[in-house]
Order: C-alpha cells, then sequence, then structure tokens
C-alpha cells in the first residue's frame, strides 16, 4: 500500500508588533506567505530588513493599525544636556557621531549625515560653534560633543503680573504689568529653554527599512505590501536612501518619508506600485526610481532638498528615475522642490506622465533627458524656476545652496531624447520656457555601452499645449545644426495646435486681441510673435495667440471658461480620453487645448 503525504499550508496570521528592541526584526524575520505584521502605534527605533517573501496569491503585508500611527525612525531620544554659559541659551551633550561618515565632495554641509530634532522639529546643521544661532545645531568631531541652540520662542507668557524696568520714557523705575489686561496682551517675551521639558532625539542610524535584494538581482524579495507606515529622520551620506524598497510585486501605500539626510526612500523594484505616498522635506531628493513596470499614483513630492545641494545639477529636487522601462506617474503632486520635480534621467523608455501638478519647483517641473518613447501629456506646470536663487556653490558660512545653471527653469524640458509626445500640458509662469525641446553637447562616449550618436534630439511632437506667461519663451526647440556632419543630431521635431499667450504683451497692445495675435511678442524670448516663428520654424501653422480665459490665474485655476478660444482647437491623439480634472474628452471630436477641458457655466453655478 503506498501512502500520500499532504502538506497542508498554515493559515495565514496576524503578527502583532509593539515598539521594543528587536522586536520588529523578529516579527519580519518570522512572517510567511499571507501573513500580516502589524506595528501597533508608536516609535520604532529600529533599522530593520525584510527578507522573507510572499507569493502572487500571499503577499506579506507590513501595515501600521492604523495609518500614520507607527513611526519608524533613525533618531533616539538624547538627554544630560548641560547648558554652556548660564541663561545663554546654547547647550551641549557628549555625543559620538563618528559613525556617520561626511561626504564633503557634495558640499561641506550637504555632505554631513547628522540631525537633530526637537519635538519632532529638525534644527539647521551649521559647522562652528560662532554660527550658533536660534533654531541651529553643530557637531565637533574632534570633542565629539553636540552643540544646540533651540529657538527660544515659545508663544505669549500670560497670567499674573509682570515686573518691568519701565525706562527712561517713562520716569524709570519699576512697574506691575497685568499680562492678562488687554491692552498688554500684544507682549511676548522669550521662555528659557528647558531640555527636560522637550523631546530632543538626534540620529544615530542610516538605512532604517529596506525590502532585501534589487529590482534586476536574483534572490530578491518579492511580494511585499507595505501599508500606512511613517518613515522620518535618518543619516545617510548623499545619494543614499532612508528607505530601500527593492525586489519585485511590491506595493507601497499610505506611506510617509520625510526628514531623511538625504533621499526619501529609494523605488527599486520591478513590478511595483507606489500609491498616495508623501516624501517631503529630505536632505537631499524625494526619491530616486530604478526598474521596469512601475505605477506610482497619487503621490505627493514635497519641499525635498532642504540641505539646497546641488551637486553640479547631478542629482537633487522631488525625483530622479533612471534606467526605467514601462514606468507610469499619474495624479502625483509636486511642489516647492529645490531642483527638478520630475527628473527622468538616462534611458528610460516607455513612460506616462500625466495629470500631474508641479510648482514652484527652482528646476523644470518635468524634465526628461537622454531617454525615449514618452508620453507627457495633462500635466499643469505652474511657477517652476524661481524657489531658491542658485548663483553660487556655497555661501558665507559655507552652506550648499547650487549652482549657476540659467538653462533651467521650464515647466517642462525634453533634453537630447526622441520619441516624447507632449500633449495637452498647461505650462504658466514657469522662469524660463513653457516648454522646450533642447541639444546640447554632451560627454555620451563617457557612458558604457553608448557611442557618441546615442543620444538626439529626434522626432518628438508638441502638440494642443497651453503656454502662458513663460518669462523666456513660451515654447523654445533648438533648431536643426547648420553643419550638415550634425544635421542628425536634431531632426523632426513637430509642435502644432498650441496656444500661446502673454498678458504683458497684450496689454502693450491695449487688449486688442486682434493687433496681439499678429504682433505680439510671445516666442524667443520676446522677440517674435507667433506668425513670425510660424515664418522663421515653419511650425505651429495650425496655432493660435489669443487669451486663453482661465477661471483664476492668478489663484492657479487654469480651468478654460466655456468661451476660451482654447476650447475644440486641439488636434486628436491617441490615448487622450480624459483631462487633468479627470474629465472626459470628446470622442469623436478636438479636444480643448490645454490640460483642461472648458467648464460650462452652469457646472459652477450647481
Amino acid at each position: 500500500m503506498i501512502q500520500t503525504q499532504t502538506t497542508v499550508l498554515s493559515a495565514p496570521r496576524v503578527i502583532r508588533v509593539a515598539p521594543g528592541a528587536g522586536a520588529l526584526q523578529a516579527a519580519l524575520d518570522a512572517a510567511e506567505p499571507g501573513d500580516r505584521v502589524v506595528l501597533t502605534p508608536g516609535v520604532y527605533r529600529d533599522a530593520v530588513v525584510m527578507r522573507r517573501s510572499g507569493s502572487a496569491g500571499a503577499p506579506i503585508t507590513i501595515e501600521a493599525e492604523t495609518k500614520g500611527t507607527a513611526v519608524i525612525t533613525g533618531a533616539d531620544v538624547v538627554t544630560g544636556w548641560t547648558e554652556t554659559v548660564p541663561g545663554g541659551g546654547e547647550w551641549s551633550v557628549a555625543c559620538d557621531l563618528s559613525h556617520f561618515p561626511d561626504g564633503a565632495r557634495y558640499g561641506l554641509l550637504a555632505g554631513r549625515c547628522e540631525q537633530v530634532f526637537v519635538d519632532g522639529q529638525p534644527l539647521r546643521q551649521v559647522l562652528h560653534r560662532d554660527q550658533l544661532k536660534g533654531g541651529c545645531f553643530c557637531y565637533d568631531a574632534e570633542e565629539k560633543t553636540l552643540y544646540i541652540r533651540p529657538q527660544p520662542f515659545t508663544g505669549e507668557l500670560r497670567g499674573g503680573k509682570q515686573a518691568i524696568d519701565a525706562g527712561a520714557i517713562t520716569g524709570g523705575g519699576i512697574k506691575a504689568v497685568d499680562r492678562d489686561s488687554p491692552e498688554n496682551c500684544w507682549q511676548f517675551l522669550i521662555r528659557p529653554f528647558d531640555p527636560a521639558a522637550h523631546n530632543i532625539e538626534v540620529t544615530r542610524r542610516a538605512r532604517i527599512f529596506s525590502t532585501a535584494g534589487d529590482h534586476d538581482k536574483a534572490g530578491s524579495v518579492s511580494h511585499i505590501t507595505v501599508r500606512g507606515l511613517v518613515f522620518r529622520g535618518s543619516g545617510d551620506l548623499p545619494q543614499q536612501a532612508m528607505v530601500r524598497l527593492g525586489g519585485n510585486h511590491l506595493v507601497v501605500e499610505d506611506c510617509l518619508f520625510e526628514f531623511g539626510a538625504a533621499r526619501g526612500f529609494d523605488a527599486r523594484a520591478n513590478h511595483a506600485v507606489y500609491r498616495r505616498c508623501i516624501t517631503r522635506l529630505n536632505g537631499q531628493m524625494g526619491f530616486s526610481g530604478y526598474g521596469h513596470d512601475v505605477l506610482m499614483e497619487d503621490c505627493q513630492f514635497l519641499f525635498n532638498n532642504t540641505k539646497h545641494s546641488s551637486f553640479v545639477c547631478f542629482e537633487q529636487g522631488g525625483s530622479k528615475i533612471v534606467r526605467a522601462a514601462r514606468w507610469t506617474m499619474r495624479g502625483c503632486r509636486v511642489i516647492g522642490n529645490d531642483g527638478p520635480g520630475i527628473w527622468f534621467d538616462i534611458d528610460n523608455s516607455d513612460v506616462v506622465i500625466e495629470r500631474c501638478w508641479c510648482e514652484g519647483n527652482s528646476g523644470p517641473g518635468i524634465m526628461y533627458e537622454i531617454s525615449s518613447d514618452a508620453v507627457i501629456r495633462n500635466n499643469v506646470c505652474w511657477k517652476n524656476g524661481y524657489a531658491y536663487r542658485k548663483d553660487h556653490r556655497f555661501d558665507s558660512i559655507l552652506n550648499s545652496v547650487g549652482h549657476a545653471e540659467p538653462v533651467y527653469g521650464q515647466g517642462i524640458l525634453v533634453q537630447m531624447s526622441k520619441n516624447v509626445r507632449v500633449h495637452n500640458n498647461t505650462c504658466v509662469g514657469n522662469r524660463r520656457c513653457g516648454i522646450e525641446l533642447r541639444h546640447h553637447a554632451y560627454q555620451q562616449a563617457g557612458n558604457p555601452g553608448h557611442s557618441k550618436d546615442t543620444y538626439r534630439l529626434r522626432d518628438n511632437e508638441v502638440f494642443n499645449n497651453l503656454l502662458a506667461d513663460n518669462s523666456w519663451d513660451n515654447l523654445m526647440i533648438t533648431p536643426t545644426p547648420l553643419n550638415p556632419a550634425k544635421a542628425g543630431e536634431v531632426l523632426e521635431n513637430k509642435s502644432d495646435h498650441n496656444l500661446f499667450h502673454s498678458t504683458e504683451a497684450l496689454l502693450q497692445h491695449e487688449g486688442d486681441l486682434t493687433a496681439y495675435c499678429r504682433w505680439g511678442k510671445t516666442q524667443r524670448a520676446g522677440s517674435q510673435s507667433l506668425e513670425e516663428w510660424r515664418a522663421a520654424e515653419h511650425r505651429d501653422l495650425h496655432s493660435i495667440q489669443w487669451d486663453p480665459l482661465f477661471l483664476g490665474a492668478a489663484s492657479g485655476d487654469f480651468r478654460l471658461e466655456a468661451g476660451s478660444a482654447a476650447a475644440g482647437r486641439g488636434r486628436p491623439v491617441e490615448g487622450l480620453r480624459e483631462d487633468f480634472a479627470g474629465r472626459p474628452r470628446p470622442l469623436n471630436g478636438a479636444p480643448a487645448i490645454g490640460a483642461f477641458e472648458p467648464v460650462d457655466t452652469r457646472e459652477l453655478m450647481a
């Protein structure tokens, strides 16, 4: 008789974890396919690695019991502070942070990894004690001592009577003031800082969470879901990340990444989804991306590169994605980053960037360079290029503040790339151009595997875009080189069915739209009207120069009034089914120019 043995898989479990030394790592090490590792509310002072894999039908889930209440941090509470000068407001503590190496080639401060938080708010780092002022800290590596000067103002001091020096104006002497009296309630006083009354944290760990492996490495983890966690505070070198999400088949939802010393996170997984995540206030960059078959949806990249480091435009700002394929970025808000907002750089292909809002980034709102085959559509790019001055590498206290890069500040920049479709975007008030297709000399032979002919500006389309009030040009396209030997470097770049507008030029023509559309200067930094642009470049033969009739441009409402000249003037393009707001585009007709279809007045009144 032949006996058979049946393998019974254990039922999925819920593994609940509470803060405690080693508890989270132990739970991750014990997880099996289908299990849920649930973090109860609290602060987890850990650096953990997920080495276990789920399966296609049974992923391992790592999640907060309640979204946003489980915080994984690289910082520890530090006590024992001593006031260096009684009443002076400066405090110190012996603290050995020598395990954090410096990356000085990135800037003397940008390369430092230490961070200090008082009640959850970061202090600004300076290099020397004599630079300390309210809200700053410095670390003396030789003394292994940390110095802080917290912001002393904590609000209005009220209650009872206050004895003050009346001063010469009122005859001198001491006067009692009733602090609760209405005529005195404007008075704000400094309250002495007491370290024992505050939570002071110092970063002790670099990378604090990882899913093991990489998108292109055998043996990497797979089928992992991470949901609702907060990752806060790390001590990482430039080009390193507080959180590394590697492997395959990852889902990351509703997570917050903030105050990483360098990057907030690395997205290094194939077949991955990142949804409703926020990466903000990180020292160098919001996130870096790699891999293929990735969806990033409804995420936010906010105010990253707090160190204002530049690295000669190598890596900073909201994001940088390299060597990625079949990557879709949809519905993301990209605001206030020092550097490019959305940046795809080198050897990316089959990319879609749609329905994203890019505002107030110091570099381009969207930058797609030395890559190919992308669709950039239905995006709004507003006021990019203005956030920070980038005049020199270091200021008077050797703080990295960026480099002189006057060529950046576009709403959308397509640089040395081919087969990019730029359709139905609205680009308003950007420092340089609304949209630029740019080609320039590049040391291409320095990239392994690439010939000097690899990167070219060819076969790109700029259709149905609404470009208004951009400071240099509304549209700029590098012309085909006159040198026959270089003619193939810039070829077959098309632009048409766009709307151009300059409020200043219209005012100069005293509101006469007929005269304005013929002579108003909107191209080539104000040197050409649309008519002259057509004659010189043989482009935009169906484009118009007219007031778009925004509902409220000053407040960022770039929806169109029903009578806008942009209505129905676009060119039908494949795959354009809805506008920025998700409203349907005409199925069998011409779409509006720009990111929005016109709004019926009756909709506004409803």
